[in-house]
Protein backbone atom coordinates (compact mmCIF):
# COMPACT_ATOMS: atom_id res chain seq x y z
CA UNK A 1 0.00 0.00 0.00
CA UNK A 2 2.74 2.68 0.87
CA UNK A 3 4.28 2.23 -2.82
CA UNK A 4 0.49 3.22 -4.56
CA UNK A 5 0.49 5.67 -2.44
CA UNK A 6 3.74 6.81 -3.33
CA UNK A 7 2.72 6.68 -6.15
CA UNK A 8 -0.38 8.58 -5.85
CA UNK A 9 2.11 11.69 -4.05
CA UNK A 10 4.10 11.60 -7.51
CA UNK A 11 1.20 11.89 -9.77
CA UNK A 12 -0.84 14.42 -7.44
CA UNK A 13 2.13 16.50 -7.55
CA UNK A 14 2.79 16.42 -11.31
CA UNK A 15 -0.67 17.04 -11.70
CA UNK A 16 -0.28 20.29 -9.54
CA UNK A 17 2.74 21.55 -11.56
CA UNK A 18 1.22 21.39 -14.70
CA UNK A 19 -2.25 22.78 -13.49
CA UNK A 20 -1.03 25.59 -10.65
CA UNK A 21 -4.06 26.70 -8.93
CA UNK A 22 -5.55 30.12 -9.97
CA UNK A 23 -4.34 33.66 -8.65
CA UNK A 24 -7.37 35.14 -7.72
CA UNK A 25 -8.35 38.45 -9.76
CA UNK A 26 -6.80 40.61 -7.21
CA UNK A 27 -3.61 39.63 -7.87
CA UNK A 28 -3.39 40.61 -10.96
CA UNK A 29 -5.08 44.20 -10.13
CA UNK A 30 -1.08 45.90 -9.40
CA UNK A 31 0.02 44.68 -12.91
CA UNK A 32 -2.86 46.01 -15.06
CA UNK A 33 -2.90 49.50 -12.71
CA UNK A 34 0.65 49.25 -14.02
CA UNK A 35 0.04 48.48 -18.26
CA UNK A 36 -2.36 51.17 -17.82
CA UNK A 37 -0.37 53.94 -16.34
CA UNK A 38 2.08 53.03 -18.94
CA UNK A 39 -0.15 53.13 -21.69
CA UNK A 40 -1.04 56.52 -20.45
CA UNK A 41 2.34 57.76 -20.32
CA UNK A 42 3.43 56.18 -24.18
CA UNK A 43 -0.23 57.82 -25.75
CA UNK A 44 1.23 61.11 -23.22
CA UNK A 45 4.64 61.15 -25.29
CA UNK A 46 3.16 60.44 -28.26
CA UNK A 47 1.15 63.38 -28.18
CA UNK A 48 3.99 65.31 -27.34
CA UNK A 49 6.23 64.12 -30.26
CA UNK A 50 3.43 64.66 -32.58
CA UNK A 51 3.21 68.59 -31.55
CA UNK A 52 6.85 68.72 -31.66
CA UNK A 53 6.95 67.08 -35.28
CA UNK A 54 4.44 69.66 -36.17
CA UNK A 55 6.26 72.78 -34.67
CA UNK A 56 9.27 71.78 -36.41
CA UNK A 57 7.26 71.53 -39.78
CA UNK A 58 6.56 75.34 -39.25
CA UNK A 59 10.04 75.90 -38.04
CA UNK A 60 10.98 74.58 -41.21
CA UNK A 61 8.43 75.96 -43.48
CA UNK A 62 9.65 79.72 -41.88
CA UNK A 63 13.35 79.00 -42.62
CA UNK A 64 13.02 77.83 -46.20
CA UNK A 65 10.56 81.65 -46.54
CA UNK A 66 13.28 83.79 -44.40
CA UNK A 67 15.89 82.19 -46.71
CA UNK A 68 14.07 83.28 -50.20
CA UNK A 69 13.72 86.73 -48.24
CA UNK A 70 17.69 86.73 -47.65
CA UNK A 71 17.93 85.95 -51.33
CA UNK A 72 15.08 88.13 -52.51
CA UNK A 73 17.64 91.25 -50.55
CA UNK A 74 20.99 90.47 -51.66
CA UNK A 75 19.37 91.20 -55.40
CA UNK A 76 17.04 93.96 -54.55
CA UNK A 77 19.58 96.48 -55.49
CA UNK A 78 20.43 94.76 -58.77
CA UNK A 79 16.64 94.39 -59.60
CA UNK A 80 15.64 98.00 -58.86
CA UNK A 81 18.90 98.12 -61.74
CA UNK A 82 17.00 96.04 -63.98
CA UNK A 83 13.79 97.72 -63.37
CA UNK A 84 14.65 101.19 -64.03
CA UNK A 85 16.40 100.77 -66.99
CA UNK A 86 13.08 99.65 -69.20
CA UNK A 87 11.11 102.35 -66.84
CA UNK A 88 13.14 105.39 -67.81
CA UNK A 89 12.87 104.53 -71.69
CA UNK A 90 9.17 103.81 -71.51
CA UNK A 91 8.22 106.76 -69.73
CA UNK A 92 10.74 108.53 -72.33
CA UNK A 93 8.84 107.17 -74.88
CA UNK A 94 5.58 107.95 -73.76
CA UNK A 95 6.62 111.40 -73.14
CA UNK A 96 7.84 111.87 -76.86
CA UNK A 97 4.43 110.18 -78.02
CA UNK A 98 2.03 112.26 -76.57
CA UNK A 99 4.30 115.59 -77.23
CA UNK A 100 4.63 114.31 -81.09
CA UNK A 101 0.10 113.55 -80.94
CA UNK A 102 -0.30 117.19 -79.48
CA UNK A 103 1.93 119.05 -81.98
CA UNK A 104 0.54 117.05 -85.19
CA UNK A 105 -2.48 116.23 -85.95
CA UNK A 106 -1.22 114.42 -89.21
CA UNK A 107 2.12 112.85 -88.98
CA UNK A 108 5.00 112.55 -91.69
CA UNK A 109 5.24 108.91 -93.09
CA UNK A 110 8.90 109.19 -91.28
CA UNK A 111 7.70 110.47 -88.26
CA UNK A 112 4.92 107.96 -87.87
CA UNK A 113 7.49 105.35 -88.24
CA UNK A 114 9.03 107.05 -85.24
CA UNK A 115 6.16 106.79 -83.14
CA UNK A 116 4.98 103.48 -84.22
CA UNK A 117 9.47 102.10 -83.20
CA UNK A 118 8.81 104.51 -79.74
CA UNK A 119 5.58 102.55 -78.98
CA UNK A 120 7.30 99.12 -79.88
CA UNK A 121 10.71 99.95 -77.65
CA UNK A 122 8.06 100.88 -75.32
CA UNK A 123 6.04 97.31 -75.33
CA UNK A 124 8.98 95.79 -74.98
CA UNK A 125 10.11 97.21 -72.29
CA UNK A 126 6.84 96.35 -70.31
CA UNK A 127 7.23 92.91 -70.94
CA UNK A 128 10.86 92.70 -69.63
CA UNK A 129 9.58 94.43 -66.52
CA UNK A 130 6.66 91.96 -66.44
CA UNK A 131 8.88 89.35 -66.78
CA UNK A 132 11.74 90.35 -63.60
CA UNK A 133 8.05 90.60 -61.65
CA UNK A 134 7.18 87.43 -62.50
CA UNK A 135 10.69 86.24 -61.75
CA UNK A 136 10.73 87.44 -58.16
CA UNK A 137 6.96 86.33 -57.36
CA UNK A 138 8.26 82.84 -58.62
CA UNK A 139 10.81 83.20 -55.68
CA UNK A 140 9.25 85.00 -53.17
CA UNK A 141 5.75 82.53 -52.93
CA UNK A 142 6.03 80.97 -49.50
CA UNK A 143 4.00 78.02 -49.91
CA UNK A 144 5.19 74.54 -51.79
CA UNK A 145 2.63 73.24 -54.34
CA UNK A 146 3.20 69.76 -55.34
CA UNK A 147 6.81 68.13 -56.23
CA UNK A 148 6.72 68.35 -60.04
CA UNK A 149 7.55 67.84 -62.63
CA UNK A 150 9.55 70.99 -62.95
CA UNK A 151 10.90 72.29 -66.15
CA UNK A 152 14.92 72.74 -64.82
CA UNK A 153 15.87 73.96 -67.72
CA UNK A 154 13.74 77.36 -67.04
CA UNK A 155 14.42 76.83 -63.38
CA UNK A 156 18.16 77.43 -64.11
CA UNK A 157 17.63 80.19 -67.04
CA UNK A 158 15.66 82.38 -64.73
CA UNK A 159 18.17 82.16 -61.75
CA UNK A 160 20.74 82.85 -64.05
CA UNK A 161 19.01 85.73 -64.91
CA UNK A 162 18.32 86.78 -61.52
CA UNK A 163 21.89 86.74 -60.42
CA UNK A 164 23.44 88.23 -63.22
CA UNK A 165 23.83 91.58 -61.80
CA UNK A 166 26.08 89.92 -59.21
CA UNK A 167 28.08 88.42 -61.69
CA UNK A 168 28.17 90.89 -65.01
CA UNK A 169 31.41 92.90 -62.97
CA UNK A 170 32.79 89.52 -61.55
CA UNK A 171 32.84 86.65 -64.77
CA UNK A 172 31.20 85.28 -67.68
CA UNK A 173 28.37 83.35 -66.49
CA UNK A 174 27.68 80.18 -69.72
CA UNK A 175 24.39 78.03 -68.82
CA UNK A 176 24.12 74.87 -70.81
CA UNK A 177 20.72 72.85 -69.77
CA UNK A 178 19.55 71.91 -73.52
CA UNK A 179 17.19 68.55 -73.52
CA UNK A 180 16.70 68.25 -69.70
CA UNK A 181 14.01 65.54 -68.81
CA UNK A 182 11.68 67.38 -65.86
CA UNK A 183 12.54 66.70 -62.70
CA UNK A 184 11.03 66.07 -59.45
CA UNK A 185 10.65 69.10 -57.35
CA UNK A 186 8.73 72.12 -56.85
CA UNK A 187 10.02 74.85 -59.13
CA UNK A 188 10.37 77.87 -56.69
CA UNK A 189 12.12 75.92 -54.38
CA UNK A 190 14.94 74.33 -57.27
CA UNK A 191 15.26 78.42 -58.49
CA UNK A 192 16.02 79.05 -54.65
CA UNK A 193 18.62 76.43 -54.78
CA UNK A 194 20.20 77.72 -58.42
CA UNK A 195 19.84 81.34 -56.94
CA UNK A 196 21.87 81.05 -53.64
CA UNK A 197 24.48 78.65 -55.78
CA UNK A 198 24.94 81.21 -58.08
CA UNK A 199 24.73 83.86 -55.88
CA UNK A 200 27.69 82.38 -53.70
CA UNK A 201 29.78 81.50 -57.06
CA UNK A 202 29.42 85.30 -57.25
CA UNK A 203 30.86 86.18 -54.18
CA UNK A 204 33.60 84.16 -54.36
CA UNK A 205 35.26 86.17 -57.62
CA UNK A 206 36.30 89.28 -56.56
CA UNK A 207 34.62 92.35 -59.11
CA UNK A 208 37.13 93.90 -62.01
CA UNK A 209 38.49 91.11 -63.92
CA UNK A 210 35.17 89.25 -65.48
CA UNK A 211 36.94 88.10 -69.07
CA UNK A 212 39.89 85.93 -66.42
CA UNK A 213 36.75 84.57 -64.50
CA UNK A 214 33.88 81.96 -65.54
CA UNK A 215 30.59 80.86 -63.86
CA UNK A 216 29.58 77.67 -65.55
CA UNK A 217 26.01 75.59 -64.93
CA UNK A 218 26.16 72.37 -66.80
CA UNK A 219 23.35 69.83 -66.48
CA UNK A 220 23.38 66.74 -68.42
CA UNK A 221 21.26 63.64 -67.76
CA UNK A 222 21.85 60.01 -68.26
CA UNK A 223 18.37 58.17 -68.19
CA UNK A 224 17.14 56.74 -66.12
CA UNK A 225 19.83 57.92 -63.23
CA UNK A 226 18.97 61.46 -62.17
CA UNK A 227 19.97 64.79 -63.75
CA UNK A 228 23.16 66.27 -62.56
CA UNK A 229 23.79 69.84 -62.68
CA UNK A 230 27.36 71.33 -61.94
CA UNK A 231 27.63 74.91 -60.56
CA UNK A 232 31.18 75.68 -61.11
CA UNK A 233 33.28 78.97 -60.81
CA UNK A 234 37.06 79.94 -60.63
CA UNK A 235 36.67 81.91 -57.40
CA UNK A 236 38.92 81.85 -54.18
CA UNK A 237 37.90 78.19 -53.03
CA UNK A 238 37.05 76.71 -50.14
CA UNK A 239 39.89 75.56 -47.50
CA UNK A 240 38.89 71.64 -45.84
CA UNK A 241 38.32 72.74 -42.44
CA UNK A 242 35.10 74.96 -43.85
CA UNK A 243 34.36 72.38 -46.17
CA UNK A 244 32.97 70.25 -43.64
CA UNK A 245 30.86 72.64 -42.31
CA UNK A 246 29.48 74.45 -45.07
CA UNK A 247 26.18 72.60 -45.27
CA UNK A 248 25.70 72.86 -41.26
CA UNK A 249 22.81 75.80 -40.54
CA UNK A 250 24.55 79.46 -39.59
CA UNK A 251 28.06 78.65 -40.25
CA UNK A 252 29.59 81.30 -42.80
CA UNK A 253 32.31 82.52 -43.54
CA UNK A 254 31.24 85.63 -44.04
CA UNK A 255 31.85 89.03 -42.19
CA UNK A 256 29.25 89.81 -39.94
CA UNK A 257 26.42 91.31 -41.19
CA UNK A 258 26.95 90.37 -44.98
CA UNK A 259 25.98 86.18 -44.34
CA UNK A 260 23.86 84.46 -42.42
CA UNK A 261 25.06 80.89 -42.78
CA UNK A 262 21.68 79.76 -43.71
CA UNK A 263 22.11 79.35 -47.48
CA UNK A 264 23.42 76.23 -47.66
CA UNK A 265 22.23 74.61 -45.48
CA UNK A 266 18.60 75.23 -46.60
CA UNK A 267 19.74 74.29 -50.14
CA UNK A 268 20.60 70.68 -49.08
CA UNK A 269 17.22 70.53 -47.12
CA UNK A 270 15.40 71.23 -49.97
CA UNK A 271 17.67 69.44 -52.50
CA UNK A 272 17.31 66.23 -49.95
CA UNK A 273 13.81 66.75 -49.29
CA UNK A 274 13.36 65.76 -53.21
CA UNK A 275 15.67 62.60 -52.98
CA UNK A 276 18.72 64.30 -54.48
CA UNK A 277 21.68 65.06 -53.48
CA UNK A 278 24.20 68.37 -53.14
CA UNK A 279 28.29 67.79 -52.65
CA UNK A 280 30.66 70.35 -53.39
CA UNK A 281 34.60 69.81 -54.97
CA UNK A 282 36.71 72.65 -53.94
CA UNK A 283 40.45 73.37 -53.06
CA UNK A 284 41.90 77.00 -52.04
CA UNK A 285 42.28 79.00 -55.39
CA UNK A 286 40.94 76.36 -57.36
CA UNK A 287 37.47 78.00 -57.76
CA UNK A 288 34.69 75.21 -56.65
CA UNK A 289 31.99 72.88 -57.94
CA UNK A 290 28.43 71.99 -56.44
CA UNK A 291 26.85 69.36 -57.65
CA UNK A 292 22.90 68.78 -57.26
CA UNK A 293 21.42 65.38 -58.21
CA UNK A 294 17.49 65.22 -58.76
CA UNK A 295 15.07 62.37 -59.71
CA UNK A 296 13.26 62.37 -62.75
CA UNK A 297 9.83 62.86 -62.78
CA UNK A 298 7.28 59.96 -63.27
CA UNK A 299 7.38 58.42 -66.41
CA UNK A 300 10.44 60.28 -67.88
CA UNK A 301 12.54 57.94 -65.75
CA UNK A 302 12.72 54.67 -68.19
CA UNK A 303 15.16 54.69 -70.68
CA UNK A 304 14.39 56.34 -73.95
CA UNK A 305 14.04 53.10 -76.12
CA UNK A 306 10.65 52.23 -73.47
CA UNK A 307 9.63 55.54 -73.49
CA UNK A 308 9.18 55.34 -77.66
CA UNK A 309 7.64 51.31 -76.96
CA UNK A 310 5.36 53.34 -74.45
CA UNK A 311 4.22 55.95 -76.96
CA UNK A 312 3.61 53.79 -79.85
Amino acid sequence: MSSVARRRGTLRRAFDALHPPRRPRAAFEPLEDTVRERTAELEAANAKLSRSLEQLRATQAQLLFADRLIALGRIAAGVGHEINNPLAFILSNLEYIHQELQQKEQLPEQERQEVLEALAETRDGAERIRLIVRDLQSLSRAEDVGTGPSDLAAVLRTAAKMAMHELRHRARLVVECEGLPPVQGNGARLGQVFLNLLLNAAQAIPPGRVEENEVRVVARAALPGPVVVEVRDTGCGISPEHRERIFDPFFTTKPLGVGTGLGLAVCHGIVTSLGGTLTVDSEPGQGSIFRVTLPVAGAFAQPPRQQADAAA
